[in-house]
C-alpha cells in the first residue's frame, strides 16, 4: 500500500507583506501555492497511489476564491480520472460546517464531517483501510478531540487524521490539542498531521507526522517544503519526505567589504549571494555584518533602504533569486546608559519581548486569520535587536 500524505495547501495565500515586489515576481510567488500542489498531484498520478490525503487548511480563509476552489476541483478531477479516492478535513484556517457531500468537488473526494468519523474502503490488494478525522466548525477549537477516536478496529491499516498541535498550555491550546502518549493508545499505524507547517516526524512507532505545508509562504517558513509519501514495508507504514515547493525563503548572512563606492559595494554584495543560492528559486534576508567598518556615506545608503531599493531592481529577472529584506547586523550601543542602566534595560527586553505578552496583548486581533500568522510568525529575538538599533539611531519614528 502507498498513499500521500499531505495538508495546509493555503491555496490562494495573498501574500499581502509581498505586495510591492515587481508585478510578474508577484504572480510567480502568487501562484507557487497552486503549483506546490499541482506537482502533489502530478506525483500521485505517476506513482499510482492508492489515496491522497489531505489534513487541512487547503484554502487560506474561510471565504475561498472562486479560482482557488476550481483550481482544488480540477486537481482531484485528475485524480478521478485514474480512480485515486482523496480524503479531506477542513482545518482552522478554512473552518465550515460539513453537511453531506461537497459541493462542486468529483466524487473521489471524501470530506470529514465535524464530528470523528471513520471511512473505509478496500484496495485491489484487498488490504483493508480504516481513516478517521474531523474537520473545524470554527477558527479555534479548544477540546482535546482525541479521546473521540475508536482504537483500531479490524481493518488491515488504521490511519488518524488530525489537524491540531501539541498540548502546551491552555492559553495559546487553540487548535485541537493533543498528547503522543493519546495518540500512541489508539494503536493506529499512521498519524497524518497538519496544522504545523515545517515537516517533522514526532514518533516513528507508529509515525506521528506533520507533513508541513507544499510551499513557505514568508521568512519564517524557510527551507524545504513537500509531502510525504507513505509506503508498507513488512507490517509498517514508512513516510518518504518529497520536495515540491517552486520557491524557496532563505536567509543569508553576507560580509560587506571595506570599499568605498557604491557599485563596488553592490557588486560585491551579488556575487556573495549568487555563490550562496541554490537551483530552486529563493527569496532571500539578507544579514550584512560589517556595516561600521563602511565609511558614513554608505552606511547611511544601506541603513535607509536605498541599496535595497536598487539591487532589487537590477536582480528581478537576471538572477535566480530576489532580495526580500536587508537587515543590519550590529551591536549598536544604546544612548547614552550607564552599564546599570544598560544592564536593567536588557532585563526588561527579556521579561517584555515573550509569547506571552504578545498572546495577551493581542488576544482578540488573533481571531482574524491573516493577522494570527503574523503574529505566530513573529520573530521577537529580531524585535529586540530591532528596538535597539532604533534607540541608538536617536529613537523611533512614527512610521516604526
Amino acid at each position: 500500500m502507498k498513499f500521500i500524505h499531505t495538508a495546509d495547501l493555503h491555496l490562494d495565500s495573498p501574500f499581502r507583506g509581498l505586495t510591492t515586489m515587481p508585478q510578474s515576481l508577484w504572480e510567480r510567488v502568487h501562484s507557487s501555492t497552486f503549483n506546490a500542489f499541482q506537482r502533489i498531484v502530478d506525483d500521485a498520478i505517476a506513482a499510482q497511489v492508492d489515496f491522497v490525503l489531505i489534513t487541512g487548511d487547503i484554502y487560506d480563509r474561510d471565504q475561498q476564491s472562486i479560482a482557488a476552489v476550481d483550481f482544488f476541483a480540477q486537481q482531484c478531477e485528475r485524480l478521478a480520472k485514474i480512480q485515486i479516492p482523496v480524503y479531506i478535513l477542513y482545518g482552522n484556517h478554512d473552518y465550515q460546517l460539513v453537511q453531506g457531500p461537497a459541493e462542486g468537488l468529483p466524487a473521489n473526494v471524501h470530506v470529514f464531517p465535524n464530528r470523528v468519523t471513520t471511512m473505509s474502503l478496500t484496495l485491489k490488494s484487498h488490504e483493508t483501510v480504516a481513516i478517521t478525522g474531523f474537520s473545524y466548525d470554527q477558527r479555534w477549537l479548544v477540546e482535546d478531540q482525541i479521546n473521540k477516536y475508536p482504537r483500531k478496529g479490524n481493518v488491515t491499516w488504521q490511519v488518524g487524521m488530525l489537524h491540531g498541535a501539541l498540548h502546551q498550555q491552555a492559553q495559546t491550546d487553540h487548535y485541537a490539542p493533543f498528547t503522543l502518549d493519546e495518540l500512541r493508545a489508539k494503536n493506529y499505524d499512521y498519524w497524518a498531521l497538519g496544522h504545523i507547517h515545517k515537516h517533522q516526524v514526532l514518533a516513528t512507532n507508529p509515525p506521528i507526522v506533520y507533513s508541513g505545508n507544499p510551499q513557505g509562504r514568508h521568512k519564517n517558513e524557510g527551507g524545504q517544503h513537500g509531502y510525504y509519501l507513505v509506503e508498507s514495508q513488512q507490517n509498517k507504514l514508512v513516510p518518504h519526505f518529497k520536495p515540491v515547493a517552486t520557491i524557496e525563503w532563505t536567509t543569508i548572512t553576507i560580509n560587506l567589504p571595506r570599499v568605498t563606492k557604491l557599485a563596488d559595494l553592490e557588486t560585491s554584495l551579488v556575487k556573495q549571494i549568487d555563490q550562496k543560492t541554490g537551483p530552486l528559486y529563493q527569496l532571500i534576508t539578507v544579514n550584512v555584518k560589517g556595516y561600521a567598518g563602511l565609511e558614513r556615506r554608505l552606511q547611511h545608503l544601506l541603513a535607509n533602504g536605498e541599496v535595497l531599493a536598487h539591487l532589487q531592481a537590477k536582480t528581478t529577472t537576471k538572477y535566480n533569486w530576489w532580495i526580500y529584506e536587508l537587515t543590519i547586523d550590529q551591536q549598536t550601543p544604546l544612548p547614552s546608559m550607564t552599564d546599570l542602566d544598560e544592564r536593567y534595560w536588557q532585563e526588561a527586553a527579556g521579561s517584555i519581548f515573550t509569547t506571552a505578552n504578545i498572546l495577551a496583548l493581542t488576544k482578540g486581533l488573533a481571531k482574524e486569520s491573516y493577522l494570527a500568522d503574523q503574529l505566530a510568525s513573529l520573530d521577537l529575538d529580531q524585535m529586540r535587536k530591532r528596538t535597539i538599533q532604533l534607540l541608538g539611531q536617536g529613537g523611533l519614528t512614527d512610521e516604526d
